[in-house]
């Protein structure tokens, strides 16, 4: 943890770019946003970048309008901050270069990661990287949240605890919530756009998924399939497929589930299976682990450069490991 060096930083500096990993969920880019109104509540110019798209979820973070989708040309900055980033290939592009950047803060709160940043903020003890971004607050001397990161920070708590129903979620996690209810979010404003408000799309898309259903391992292991023609017929897009390996663990007596997701040829030719992977109580980021990804113990991906039959193969032989203490 370089918590002290980070304030630090901020203190010596004056104008910070913030951003946070490629296709973001609501943690990336509500600690990303969040963050930026921190620092310049403390006093220091900070531009929230993401060069993509928001995701359709999120745009409702995104009324004061930022990110900016366009790399600021006026640096150099004095920082760049990336959060909820765990592995420097997920980095947003472009990102600035070394001459332009000045140091690279990460914070982040994920147990699994590559070893990038030159200063790294990881807490892996924070139910969400918004709750990492509110102890820089307070070790910035930031008082009171800021209105415009209010409700940024709250939907990266709610992303990343399912509601505040999963096992990150501690009594300091719900005191968080309280705080930032008292500086003015809906609560349901934030967890509808999270959760609900679906375009007809993804529940088409929910239904042919859902036929794809089998059991393995005694039923321990529920495989969920999104293939590239379900995609096609029902008119839904990459980001609707996000969230759908839920339904997998919400069976009785699974204890893992898996999505594959077939993506388009890569480069080599080669085609590409996508794994979502979740578990009630299991450390399922072993099992990404084992096939080149990563994540958390509830929630973790891989992708690979095989079929999905033959991913399928391996998810099962890695659930098999995990299930045996192996």
């Amino acid at each position: 943890m370089n918590r002290r060096d980070a304030v630090e930083l901020v203190r010596r500096g004056h104008r910070f770019l913030v951003t946070c990993h490629r296709r973001p969920d609501g943690d990336a880019l509500g600690s990303a946003l969040g963050l930026a109104a921190i620092l310049r509540a403390a006093g220091k110019h900070a531009v929230c970048y993401h060069p993509e798209p928001v995701p359709r979820s999120l745009r409702f973070l995104t009324i004061g309008g930022e990110p900016v989708s366009k790399l600021p040309d006026d640096g150099p900055w004095d920082g760049v901050f990336v959060t909820d980033t765990a592995a420097r290939s997920l980095l947003p592009d472009p990102f600035p270069p070394p001459e332009v950047s000045g140091p690279v803060v990460v914070v982040d709160h994920h147990a699994a990661h590559d070893h990038f940043g030159d200063l790294v903020v990881r807490e892996e003890d924070a139910c969400a990287t918004g709750e990492v971004v509110l102890r820089l607050m307070h070790d910035l001397g930031v008082r009171e949240v800021p209105p415009e990161a209010a409700r940024p920070l709250y939907a990266s708590i709610v992303a990343d605890t399912g509601g505040f129903r999963y096992a990150s979620t501690r009594p300091e996690t719900l005191r968080i919530g309280a705080r930032l209810l008292e500086a003015g979010v809906d609560p349901w404003e934030v967890a509808y756009h999270l959760f609900e408000g679906w375009p007809e799309q993804k529940v088409l898309l929910l239904r042919e998924v859902l036929a794809t259903l089998e059991r393995r391992l005694g039923g321990r292991l529920a495989i969920l399939r999104v293939t590239l023609d379900m995609l096609a017929r029902t008119g839904a897009d990459d980001e609707m497929v996000e969230g759908l390996v839920n339904y997998g663990r919400r069976i009785e007596g699974v204890d893992v589930a898996a999505l594959l997701w077939e993506r388009p040829l890569g480069g080599d030719g080669l085609p590409r299976t996508k794994v979502s992977l979740r578990a009630r109580a299991l450390d399922v980021s072993t099992i990404a682990v084992t096939l080149g990804g990563g994540g958390h113990r509830a929630a973790a991906a891989a992708e690979l450069p095989s079929d999905m039959d033959a991913v399928c193969g391996r998810v099962v032989e890695a659930t098999r490991r995990l299930l045996d203490g192996r």
